[in-house]
């Protein structure tokens, strides 16, 4: 189903809309939220997780514009953000129950762990927002940013003039962060 018809079921009738969503994204939320949480939580403290961004998408409904993204884009945002504030108030709670020495080696370990998994989410999320800019512009930025071309060689290849490919990697910049919530 088109993310626009699941937005206007989930207005029209909240119970099949977010029936569908959940059917369709548990696995994605699920996976998003268990890779950050469940080192320092349990199986219910994700699944606990993974209904708290339901919940927030159903709060948020009205305030969702899907030119800045898919459906899936805010629910894996919302995710990202629920799963992070998770871990850190477990984190707090661990702290308060573990010694300095093992926390303090806890904390190196999950620190690395942590950032290399933020590490690929983001750009995983990123690619997915480039993807969604549509054409010319996700090969100019593909070609900008991960092949390292100059704006005149981006400009001879897809025959566009030089201001065209600046003004769109502009205008680029400015959706992405829109899209990220940056």
């Amino acid at each position: 189903m088109e993310d626009i018809k699941v937005l206007a079921l989930c207005k029209k009738n909240p119970n099949e809309g977010l029936e569908h969503i959940i059917d369709q994204y548990t696995p994605l939320i699920h996976s998003i939220v268990a890779r950050k949480i469940e080192t320092v939580g349990t199986l219910e403290d994700v699944k606990e997780c993974v209904s708290d961004v339901f919940v927030d998408f159903y709060q948020q409904l009205d305030e969702i514009n899907l030119e800045k993204g898919s459906i899936k884009a805010y629910l894996a945002m919302i995710a990202n953000h629920k799963a992070i504030d998770q871990y850190r108030k477990m984190i707090k709670k661990l702290k308060k129950t573990v010694s300095n020495e093992d926390l303090l080696e806890f904390e190196d370990i999950h620190t690395n762990t942590e950032q290399s998994v933020l590490d690929k989410e983001e750009r995983a999320l990123l690619l997915q927002a480039i993807d969604g800019l549509g054409e010319p512009d996700k090969e100019i930025f593909i070609r900008k940013y991960y092949l390292r071309q100059q704006t005149k060689e981006i400009a001879n290849i897809l025959q566009l003039k030089d201001n065209t490919v600046d003004k769109k990697v502009s205008r680029g910049l400015k959706k992405l962060k829109i899209l990220l919530g940056g």
